[in-house]
């Protein structure tokens, strides 16, 4: 429903209410904004303030000068929301209250096109409200928030969607943050992702090339640094008001997913129902809230493993040209990403505490080997892992792989050697490192001045730890991210329980990744196959089915086992390595969604002869379906 406002319009959500004065206790008599700074908003500071049970909040929406990088560099011009008497911010104005809060907020708009606002009504919520307020034009909106849990706002001045609004009011966004009442607000922080695209490819849709993705107004390495004590525990709320879908990855440690929403509702986790994992996908328009106890002293990353939304950006410059001429694709690829360095969606991480001075003594030590593949070419390179003393197992050849197989309990040391002629680092997908600091991020993962360093040419780096837990897992490089994943520099890490051993006859490791060659970008790989071989079961033997997703933009990637096109039952039994409760381990339909970075691993067994099909789909509309057909015998 749409309420289009001319001058000053009342709309009320909750029933009964009575009309709204036109200025809010405590306000000032003037709500303006100009064409100042607009700052980054921490998301620390509950905007407005609470008498009777009632949030009284005045916010204006006005146009600005954003600073993504920080207050002394470039600015772009652009949309945001503040607080009346203060400065526009990127997030708007923080509304958090306890549940069963009445709302009566003002709206100010002074931006010259109409503003359509979309999140400001009851929570719980069924269907979104839209209220339009005319330029110049103001509202006062009153709602109440009855259910605890994270929500947002937003603004479209363009007519966009959430999902495509990606220009000059794609930060008119704010969280809505409903404490439970009679318990102290949680000592947790709350994180708003943004998108902004202003160039579009001749075909008029967004040229991703040059994107700019924010946490909370900010770039990587601009954004907040976090610090906190060994052994505590840490909560944070995400909302993504961006455009984009984001596969959410902690180094270190594994967290819980407490809850998930859309905007309107949000749903809590019991403790057997609550995720454990290291990697969660958030699309847009989606919340969800995370803890986890920082058990081990580090420097450690949070980011989107979405490679493209953690690579540094094109110059402000070239990003305000809005009828700039397209870069090249495979020139972007080759070239231009390697130049701009890590950035994007990523946060730091600081664990304080003492690190172990003593490691335990080595138990097992495995070479590997970083090295050019056969079908290497100049635009187009081919790398890969070569583990000493191992045969590449059946399925692997040239890039992504081999396994490696580790025990659990194990002290390990693993030799990386860099023969390559460029540098590189390696990521412990999954682990949660407490012998090695060297995490794969050279200059900040680390502890204090130990630091990783690059693996140059030619050298060898020690990377030592004890896998806590037995599951899938992944090793990968963590530099110049979309040139070398696509090159093949992935592979899957397999921990096994004590005095077990790996059969590949009834354990079969699927690993998706992209394809080397530009060319064949929006193809897949299954353990560096573009046309992998048939997979082979044995009736009424159990079989173990790894899934791990490292291409390099497929967020939404699907994957499917069916018999005569329809879904067979599996169980499912560990998610990023993590084992799921035995009480969730039930049959369930074979299809399951495998982000960038997640690892999802089934039990099946065939109780009869004959041909299924295990089917993997890219979840981009027109790309190819890759299927593996199954074998029962």
């Amino acid at each position: 429903m749409r309420f289009l406002v001319v001058g000053t319009l009342l709309v009320t959500f909750a029933a009964g209410s009575n009309a709204s004065p036109s200025r809010l206790p405590g306000e000032r008599e003037t709500c303006g904004s100009s064409n100042a700074t607009i700052y980054a908003n921490d998301n620390r500071v509950p905007a407005g303030h609470v008498a009777s049970q009632t949030l009284h909040l005045s916010i204006v929406a006005g146009a600005g000068s954003w600073h993504p990088d920080a207050d002394n560099r470039s600015a772009i011009p652009m949309q945001a929301f503040g607080e009346c008497g203060r400065p526009l911010q990127i997030p708007g104005p923080l509304i958090r209250v306890p549940a069963h809060t009445q709302v009566v907020l003002r709206v100010r708009n002074t931006i010259s096109r109409p503003l359509v606002l979309h999140g400001l009504m009851n929570r719980p919520a069924k269907t979104d409200r839209e209220i339009t307020v005319g330029p110049n034009a103001e509202s006062v909106i009153r709602f109440r928030l009855d259910s605890p849990g994270t929500y947002f706002y937003w603004g479209s001045t363009t007519g966009a969607t959430i999902r495509k609004r990606v220009r000059e009011d794609s930060q008119l966004s704010g969280a809505i943050v409903v404490d439970a009442t009679g318990n102290q607000a949680p000592n947790d922080r709350v994180f708003v992702i943004g998108r902004w695209i202003n160039v579009s490819k001749p075909d008029g849709t967004p040229d991703n090339a040059y994107e700019l993705n924010v946490i909370n107004g900010r770039t990587w390495p601009y954004t907040e640094r976090l610090t906190y004590a060994k052994n505590s525990t840490v909560h944070w709320r995400w909302i993504n008001a961006g455009a984009g879908n984001h596969p959410l990855h902690l180094h270190g440690f594994y967290f819980h997913v407490d809850s998930r929403g859309d905007g309107l509702t949000d749903t809590p986790y019991a403790d057997i129902w609550r995720d454990v994992e290291v990697t969660e996908l958030v699309t847009a328009g989606k919340t969800f809230a995370m803890s986890f106890k920082a058990a081990r002293p580090g420097n450690w990353l949070f980011h989107c493993h979405f490679v493209y939304h953690v690579i540094g950006h094109v110059p402000v410059s070239e990003m305000l040209d809005e009828h700039r001429v397209p870069i090249d694709p495979l020139r972007y690829d080759n070239t231009i990403v390697r130049k701009l360095g890590m950035g994007g969606l990523t946060l730091g991480i600081t664990v304080v505490g003492k690190v172990p001075t003593v490691l335990p003594k080595v138990g097992r030590r495995v070479w590997v080997t970083v090295e050019r593949a056969a079908n290497d070419l100049p635009t187009a390179p081919s790398y890969r892992y070569v583990i000493k003393g191992s045969e590449v197992p059946a399925g692997f050849a040239n890039a992504n792989g081999p396994p490696i197989v580790l025990t659990r309990g194990v002290p390990t040391a693993i030799d990386v050697i860099n023969r390559l002629d460029e540098p590189t680092q390696v990521h412990w997908h999954g682990m949660e490192l407490a012998d090695s600091y060297y995490d794969g991020v050279e200059g900040f993962s680390g502890y204090e001045k130990r630091l990783a360093p690059m693996i140059m040419p030619g050298h060898t780096f020690e990377a030592r730890f004890t896998p806590p837990r037995a599951g899938t897992f992944i090793y990968h490089t963590h530099m110049d991210d979309v040139w070398q994943l696509r090159a093949g520099l992935v592979g899957p890490l397999i921990v096994l329980e004590p005095g077990t051993h790996f059969d590949p006859a009834s354990d079969h490791i699927i690993l998706v990744g992209t394809p080397h060659a530009y060319a064949d970008r929006n193809g897949l790989l299954v353990n560096s196959q573009a046309a992998p071989a048939e997979m082979i079961f044995h009736s009424g033997v159990q079989q173990r089915l790894r899934f791990i997703n490292l291409t390099t933009f497929r967020p939404l990637l699907s994957v499917s086992l069916t018999e005569d096109g329809k879904p067979v039952l599996w169980n499912l039994l560990a998610q990023d390595g993590a084992q799921v409760p035995k009480e969730r381990r039930i049959a369930q339909r074979a299809v399951q969604g495998v982000s960038i970075g997640q690892t999802r691993d089934f039990l099946f067994t065939p109780d009869k002869k004959g041909t299924l099909q295990l089917s993997i789909v890219t979840g981009v509309p027109g790309t190819p379906v890759l299927i593996i057909p199954v074998h029962v015998i």
